[in-house]
């Protein structure tokens, strides 16, 4: 029986994703792609998030968007990989991301980035017409 946790999410730009990836330290591959669980059982992924050189998160393509896969058990084992928060500092620096491509594709420029004491980030973009 699998032990992998799946949830759906909004991300449907891979290049975003990545650069996301990138900028919380996490290394990441979409060549041979597995992902294994507790159990052993190994499961295809389109790409694997590592972390300490082991796969820890996959993502799976449905055609729509991405879903984030890993098996949490194995991160109580490892006291160096923390799953707290995990998801969502990845979907906000995803967010993050998407929105200064759009506002550059836009003719803002990025003036300030400033992560604020809640965790919450303030953007500051503007554009001369």
């Amino acid at each position: 029986m699998s032990h992998f946790s799946r949830i759906t999410t909004n991300i449907t730009d891979l290049k975003i994703l990545q650069q996301s990836l990138t900028d919380l330290n996490f290394e990441y591959s979409t060549e041979n792609s597995h992902l294994q669980d507790s159990n052993g059982n190994l499961e295809y992924m389109d790409m694997v998030v590592r972390k300490n050189n082991k796969n820890v998160i996959g993502f799976l393509w449905n055609g729509k968007q991405y879903t984030f896969v890993s098996d949490f058990d194995l991160w109580k084992h490892n006291h160096e990989i923390c799953q707290e928060n995990i998801i969502e500092k990845i979907l906000q620096q995803y967010a993050i991301n998407s929105i200064i491509k759009v506002s550059h594709t836009e003719g803002f420029k990025t003036i300030n980035k400033e992560k604020l004491q809640d965790g919450s980030i303030k953007l500051i973009v503007q554009r001369w017409n």
